[in-house]
């Protein structure tokens, strides 16, 4: 992929509108691979080039950039949580999330879904950084989003709503408000064990985790 990479790199110097895109999409394909395999220091180079280029691009096509500028920079974010560098995670999160509120507005319940990660992304950071009202907020608005997606698409979007009852059940339970947490986790557990008995591959953790979290309550 490198070396393809360096072939649409020729290209684009040549030929920019028609091989700059490819560019973005290839160094932010290299900065997931990195990521995925503990690389930060290379993805977080490569998320931040892909950024660079698709502002380029969004500058002139917006209509068909801006989505790929908000998903690197959620990308960006994560890598950036990974490296505990969580105020330029911030800024990624809640600069993505700005763009991805104004496109739902314009394609309203395109950008749900991403409205809803962002959402959980920032959440979760706000609550690592103890600014538990902020990531309330956050956490809330997240369930409450993967909540309606779930009414037209449950397949989907319920494992969803089953982890953002997860995180919110476990500020509650950081807030001491062990009745909130129990009825949060107990919401999740059970969807979580519906689809284990499909899926037990990929959901059986998930039950394991919540189960957890249950005993760990105080009684």
């Amino acid at each position: 992929m490198r070396e393809a990479l360096k072939f649409y790199r020729l290209l684009a110097h040549k030929n920019p509108e028609n091989y700059l895109a490819e560019v973005a999409q290839m160094l932010n394909n290299l900065g997931l691979i990195d990521s995925a395999q503990d690389r930060m220091a290379e993805a977080r180079e490569e998320y931040a080039e892909g950024l660079k280029t698709y502002r380029q691009l969004a500058q002139k096509y917006p209509g068909s950039y801006l989505p790929n500028v908000a998903l690197t920079l959620n990308d960006l974010g994560i890598v950036d949580i990974a490296q505990n560098r969580p105020q330029e995670a911030r800024k990624a999160f809640e600069e993505a999330l700005k763009i991805y509120r104004e496109l739902e507005q314009k394609n309203r319940g395109t950008y749900l879904p991403h409205v809803a990660t962002t959402l959980n992304n920032l959440g979760v950071l706000d609550h690592t950084q103890n600014r538990l009202e902020e990531a309330r907020t956050s956490l809330e608005e997240t369930l409450k989003t993967y909540r309606k997606l779930a009414e037209k698409n449950r397949e989907v979007y319920l494992p969803h709503v089953a982890l953002a009852l997860n995180n919110l059940g476990i500020l509650d339970r950081d807030q001491h408000q062990t009745k909130e947490a129990r009825r949060a986790f107990e919401e999740a557990l059970k969807i979580y064990e519906t689809y284990a008995k499909q899926n037990p591959e990929q959901f059986s953790s998930d039950v394991q985790r919540v189960n957890k979290l249950l005993e760990e309550l105080p009684k």
